[in-house]
């Protein structure tokens, strides 16, 4: 497959996306903290609260993506963005801070991931899943980029100027992108079904949609756990920054390597198979992890990370073929929301949540408690892949 203008774009935007409302933060964050003269825990403390809003407006960004596209779901989440930037480089004080993370949390789901992948559904139909890997092969790249950006702008500005330039990317590079994404009107066939039968659909497709989201929540849990805190767990594991360093830099490269696997050879499996291969992936290494309490060799952390990373960018592919694959373009919108809002639910918990765990009763404990959720995560993908897919039904 040749990608297309619409695919490389999504990809362009998408890293915008998550570079200038996601990654930026970690990097910015410290500064403002400095200027307030807040604690670092509470502007991280905000953010992962402000993740909650992402969860209450998934449905409702997915359902609007049904009813009226994903395009002038983009633009309007885009303009929002640019504004939640703007209003971070004139804030004054910690209330308004707060309700400004809010807001871009609350559109963050309109211009990441799930409504490109929405975009990519309603364009391609059950041919997007080639798509949505290349897509994922792009903004995979949004921290190799945005991270070492912010720390050159800090270098010649101050962090609300930065703000100002990263709002100016939104409009710059991820606004045309999203205005030229095709309009989209669904065919009558395709109507009926989302409102006339989605009692039907809701009933038939309980079980596959509880499972789906379980595993995914779950996955989600380990990647927000593990972006936020690795360095501070494998720390209080034994192991030295150097190595927790080494093994962190290494998810990255493994993380693409696997898309790109992935993406060659995508004939030869179903979404399916690429769902347990993540899942399966995310469970070993951190059995892999948790070997290292019996046994802390330096080779250890360096194994998780490159299994790790592997099943972390499968995760993310995962996320729009596997509702695709089940649940059909009918509704697809409303599906990605409702499994995005489960998620992000889980998401914001991980970090405090496993800091809290590895404070409290030691690193070891921790990473039993990510084997944990790990292993709730491939088991019900396993229960997941025994059901059949209702997607033939809702085309």
């Amino acid at each position: 497959m040749k990608p297309s203008p619409l695919t490389i774009g999504l990809g362009v935007s998408m890293t915008v996306g998550y570079g200038t409302l996601h990654y930026s933060f970690s990097v910015l964050a410290p500064a403002i903290a400095r200027d307030f003269g807040w604690e670092t825990s509470f502007v991280f403390g905000v953010f992962s609260a402000g993740l909650l809003a992402g969860a209450v407006s998934a449905p409702i960004f997915g359902r609007s993506i049904d009813r009226f596209g994903a395009r002038p779901v983009m633009i309007l989440g885009t303009l929002a963005a640019t504004l939640a930037l703007v209003l971070y480089a004139v804030m004054q004080n910690a209330w308004q801070f707060a309700a400004i993370t809010f807001l871009a949390e609350f559109v963050a789901f309109a211009v990441q991931y799930d409504a490109g992948f929405a975009a990519l559904a309603q364009r391609y139909g059950q041919e997007a899943r080639s798509h949505v890997t290349v897509v994922t092969l792009i903004a995979g790249f949004a921290s190799t980029v945005f991270w070492p950006l912010d720390q050159w702008l800090l270098t010649l500005m101050d962090w609300r100027d930065v703000y100002l330039v990263l709002a100016a990317i939104n409009l710059f590079f991820a606004l045309p992108v999203h205005l030229a994404v095709p309009a989209y009107r669904p065919p009558r066939k395709a109507r009926t079904t989302v409102e006339g039968k989605e009692s039907t659909k809701d009933g038939g497709a309980g079980l596959q949609m509880a499972l789906m989201a379980i595993s995914l929540a779950s996955g989600g849990f380990l990647i927000s756990a593990v972006s936020v805190s690795l360095l501070v767990v494998l720390g209080a594991a034994g192991f030295s920054p150097a190595v927790a360093t080494l093994a962190g830099s290494l998810i990255g490269p493994s993380q693409v390597l696997a898309r790109l696997i992935e993406y060659s050879q995508r004939r030869l499996f179903t979404p399916v198979t690429t769902a347990l291969v993540a899942s399966g992936a995310l469970f070993f290494s951190f059995a892999l992890l948790s070997s290292s309490l019996a046994l802390p060799l330096v080779a250890i952390p360096i194994a998780f990370a490159v299994v790790y990373g592997a099943g972390q960018g499968l995760t993310s592919i995962v996320r729009g073929v596997l509702p695709l694959y089940y649940f059909g373009t009918a509704g697809y919108g409303r599906t990605m929301g409702v499994l995005s809002g489960v998620r992000m639910v889980l998401s914001a918990a991980a970090p405090v949540s496993i800091v809290f765990v590895s404070e409290r009763a030691g690193a070891g404990a921790a990473i039993l408690s990510l084997l944990c959720v790990a292993g709730i995560s491939a088991g019900t993908m396993v229960l997941l892949s025994r059901l059949r897919p209702l997607q033939a039904s809702s085309d």
